[in-house]
């Protein structure tokens, strides 16, 4: 018996042949909602769906899956499909791929008027997607804690129906194809027997009959619906930090499992005043060469307010001074400042870029008696100091400079 050349399921679903089942699965998801034909516009999108539902049923039964990787195809060497016929054939009476309730059907296609959600009250234990969000912060919020609202549109059971599909009073009934028994048994070729999970109720062995969906789900058992989650953003948080709500994702297409998590990442804005590396944070404080020279006070931006920083004589370019506790909070603590990083105070020396002749005078009268030259005022050789610093040609360029 022969049969059509199957598609690769791994292309269909655009992963690769080594992947997990939770990337399968993802993917499959991803493109199910793209092109599910209740809600897709685009062209060929129910055909799309049908190549997607088939290449999901293959890559996530393990056993229809070793036999495409050793195969080629799920059918197995000899060609016959025990699971859907061959070459389309269906071995169900009438059943076809494209007829299968896939498990984004069974929640999109009822709750937006599409068929009835032959999988709701599947018992299988599984667990629901998450869901990602994102906010932005402002680099001070990072640093001490703020809040936020999020909305998101996970999907529920429905609140008429609990889940179940079914209007009041109503039962599922026993699915005509497997008798109830959620499993179909075939004999292949070498009087092989094969099970699969029966096609039409997907392993429940029942169904809904026409006319008891639930009025507002339309049998599918899950809604869409919309929810605003107010995080609360601890201090200390830093760029692309991800805060986890659990429960607060989306509850499985079929069974009765956890809920998945909500995922918030925070995104930070970079601050234009200080520099952030781990829990310290860095500032740059440019102060004139005078108060270099002989010391004194400068205003330093911390994020409890501006501090007075004193400055001592002789300062140089590139000191530190480092103010214990006033960094960022590290995540978790209370607000102390012995659980902070620190502050550190990176001075830069300013120097002018034009004199008044008063201010050349001064300054030439202070060279000239720090390098011992004779005082033109006084005729006298001023004493120079014990010790002479040694100046490197940055610094003698700066000095030229200064003169100009």
């Amino acid at each position: 018996m022969s049969c059509a050349a199957q598609k690769d399921p791994y292309a269909t679903l655009g992963v690769k042949r080594d992947a997990s089942a939770k990337d399968i699965k993802h993917a499959y998801y991803q493109l199910a909602k793209k092109y599910h034909p209740d809600t897709s516009k685009e062209p060929g999108a129910k055909e799309r769906f049908v190549e997607i539902q088939s290449a999901y049923d293959i890559l996530s039964d393990e056993q229809k899956r070793a036999s495409f990787d050793q195969f080629g195809s799920a059918d197995g060497p000899g060609g016959f499909n025990p699971f859907g016929g061959a070459a389309g054939a269906s071995p169900f009476g009438g059943f076809s791929p494209g007829s299968a309730e896939s498990i984004f059907e069974s929640l999109f296609g009822g709750a937006f008027g599409g068929a009835r959600g032959a999988r709701a009250g599947f018992t299988a234990e599984t667990r629901g997607e998450d869901i990602d969000a994102s906010v932005t912060i402002s680099f001070e919020e990072a640093c001490k804690g703020t809040t936020r609202t999020v909305t998101i549109h996970p999907i529920e059971n429905c609140g008429t129906c609990s889940g179940s599909g079914l209007k009041p009073d109503a039962k599922r009934t026993t699915c005509h194809v497997c008798r109830g028994t959620g499993t179909r048994t075939f004999v292949i070729q070498g009087g092989f027997q094969m099970a699969s999970t029966c096609p039409a109720c997907n392993g429940t062995g029942s169904t809904i009959a026409p006319g008891d969906e639930c009025p507002s789900c339309s049998g599918a058992g899950r809604v869409k619906s919309t929810r605003t989650i107010t995080v609360n953003i601890p201090a200390g948080v830093d760029d692309g930090y991800r805060i986890r709500h659990d429960g607060a994702g989306d509850v499985p297409l079929m069974g009765t499992g956890p809920a998945g998590s909500l995922f918030v990442r925070i995104n930070v804005i970079p601050s234009r005043i200080w520099r952030r590396q781990g829990t310290n944070l860095f500032y740059p404080a440019a102060i004139p060469f005078y108060t270099a020279v002989l010391g004194g006070r400068v205003r330093v931006p911390t994020l409890d307010g501006d501090v007075d920083v004193r400055v001592p004589a002789g300062t140089q370019a590139g000191d530190e001074m480092i103010l214990r506790g006033r960094g960022v909070p590290r995540l978790g603590s209370r607000k102390n400042y012995d659980m902070n990083g620190d502050l550190m105070v990176q001075f830069d020396i300013t120097i002018p870029r034009s004199l008044s002749k008063r201010q050349k005078e001064l300054l030439q009268q202070f060279a000239d008696e720090y390098e011992g030259k004779v005082s033109q005022a006084s005729g006298e050789k001023s004493t120079p100091s014990d010790t002479k610093p040694t100046h490197t040609d940055a610094e003698t360029k700066e000095g030229n400079d200064g003169k100009s």
